[in-house]
């Protein structure tokens, strides 16, 4: 009996051993092919060890936008700051997760001067992102990153991992390389109310989660308490939209003046600031020259000071 253990235990020691090799062997292999920040959604594949950055980006797709379609380096050339962003778009990634990634960022040895959390209301009342189980699809695999996300509280965690190694072994990964357009060009004419209403739906189910929404502001809080440990200063952006302001925005601006008394950090509310059509490629993303005019206008006079 006790061989037979053995040989059993032998052989899944052999299998993980394999397992494991496979999913480095294919990470690395997608790493050689040296992404930058704009030529990927994934942060990892950009994220190094021991580096320094003036501003770092946090959110969903609104703050992930300031890095894609070449828009990265359009943000840094304008504020003259090295940037880093680990917002995640495509509906993939929740406020826990992101502290996740700052967790992780930090852990690194990175540095921060200034961390802007783009403070979209859908992020703090989405009950999807928080179970999205293709979170880290993008990223390679990295062992201290499983095993730090292991140990860490959160919500679907056996789907998010278990998606996160089959990822690896699919021709979609293995065949990823660096990719960007040289600017998102496409922009919008007028507002069309009923795309708007249906975007709106499709974030809220037709109501106002509040569960949801308080178990954000206690995940907030720790991302600010994290940020301020590692001597970033905090700034909270409400990002534009074509419309203006989405559902629950008046709790979500509540929320962010709570805590800038209660902190002394920054605030501000961008929800109007950009309501020209032009800027948009959709009724809540800007396009590249959104992107400029916004940085330009808004981003670089409270980043100078």
């Amino acid at each position: 009996m006790r061989k037979f253990i053995s040989r059993v235990a032998l052989y899944l020691f052999l299998l993980c051993g394999l397992i494991l090799l496979v999913l480095e062997a294919s990470s690395l292999l997608v790493e050689s092919r040296n992404f930058k920040a704009y030529e990927t959604e994934s942060n990892l594949l950009v994220m190094k060890e021991d580096e320094s950055f003036d501003v770092l980006f946090m959110g969903i797709s609104h703050a992930r936008n300031f890095s894609r379609h070449k828009n990265h380096l359009q943000v840094e050339k304008i504020l003259n700051k090295r940037a880093f962003n680990i917002g995640q778009g495509g509906g993939r990634c929740g406020m826990n997760e992101q502290l996740f990634y700052l967790d992780y960022f930090y852990k690194r040895n990175n540095e921060a001067g200034t961390l802007v959390y783009m403070l979209s209301p859908p992020l703090l009342f989405s009950e999807s992102l928080p179970i999205a189980s293709n979170t880290f699809d993008t990223e390679p695999f990295e062992l201290d990153f499983l095993m730090g996300y292991l140990t860490f509280k959160t919500e679907n965690k056996k789907e998010r991992l278990m998606s996160y190694v089959r990822s690896k072994l699919t021709y979609n990964w293995i065949t990823c390389f660096p990719s960007s357009i040289d600017a998102m060009t496409d922009k919008l004419d007028s507002i069309d109310q009923n795309a708007v209403i249906a975007g709106q739906e499709l974030v809220y189910r037709d109501s106002i989660r509040f569960h949801t929404f308080f178990k954000n502001v206690t995940i907030l809080e720790k991302t600010i308490q994290m940020a301020r440990n590692h001597h970033s200063k905090i700034i909270l952006i409400i990002p534009p939209a074509l419309f203006g302001k989405w559902r629950g925005h008046v709790f979500v601006e509540r929320l962010a003046q709570g805590l800038q008394r209660k902190y002394g950090i920054e605030y501000h509310d961008f929800s109007e600031s950009v309501l020209e059509p032009r800027f948009y490629y959709d009724h809540h993303h800007l396009n590249t020259e959104g992107v400029v005019h916004f940085t330009e206008t808004y981003m670089k006079p409270i980043l100078a000071n």
